[in-house]
């Protein structure tokens, strides 16, 4: 599972905040690992087959901040493109670069989507299915994931998109948040979904 570092003017990111309060739970038959990604376009490809040839994960979980949500998004698909109107951590600012120039156009999640959101929606949590996890870090965050799932089927991978956190200090005072243990409550069901445990959270 991974989360994001802090970036622009975020001194938090809730992306790693929940990471890290979800791997402090028990599940059995489950061992969860956390890697925190940085904000970079040329770095965060890297840092991610670094931390698949680690741990060798059966799912791939990577957790995002989206400020202005009001809900729990759950990526379908990754786009092949860079592109942002603010630079990341290293000052970077792509104007729609291809990340690979023989790659697909798009890449989709191979994870039950819809189940999982059926399943978190019966946590009585916010949650929708997104068609676009726009095209900055994330994106291309996402894309390398499901372009290494490409030759690992077996691993599973999601890109989810979290609202700022109830009390985050840095969320703008007039967008949405989402109580800190709700967040937490659906990334434990979808793990425990995909991976086939079920327990009481």
């Amino acid at each position: 599972m991974t989360g994001f570092e802090p970036y622009w003017n975020y001194p938090e990111n809730s992306s790693w905040v929940v990471a890290q309060e979800v791997a402090t739970h028990d599940l059995a038959g489950v061992r969860i690992y956390t890697e925190l990604m940085p904000v970079s376009f040329h770095q965060v490809a890297a840092a991610l087959r670094r931390a698949i040839d680690q741990h060798t994960p059966d799912l791939i979980i990577m957790l995002g901040q989206s400020g202005g949500s009001d809900r729990v998004k759950l990526e379908r698909i990754a786009i092949n493109m860079m592109d942002s109107k603010l630079p990341d951590n290293e000052g970077y600012l792509p104007d729609e670069e291809i990340i690979y120039a023989n790659g697909s156009s798009a890449l989709f999640t191979n994870t039950a989507i819809k189940e999982l959101r059926t399943t978190i929606e019966q946590l009585g949590i916010k949650v929708k299915i997104s068609n676009s996890s726009g095209l900055y870090v994330c994106n291309r965050l996402y894309y390398e994931a499901l372009s290494v799932a490409q030759s690992r089927p077996s691993t599973q991978v999601l890109f989810v998109h979290l609202p700022y956190y109830e009390g985050q200090p840095s969320a703008k005072p007039e967008k949405p948040t989402m109580p800190l243990d709700d967040m937490v409550r659906a990334i434990v069901a979808i793990i425990e979904r995909t991976c086939g445990t079920h327990q009481a959270i």
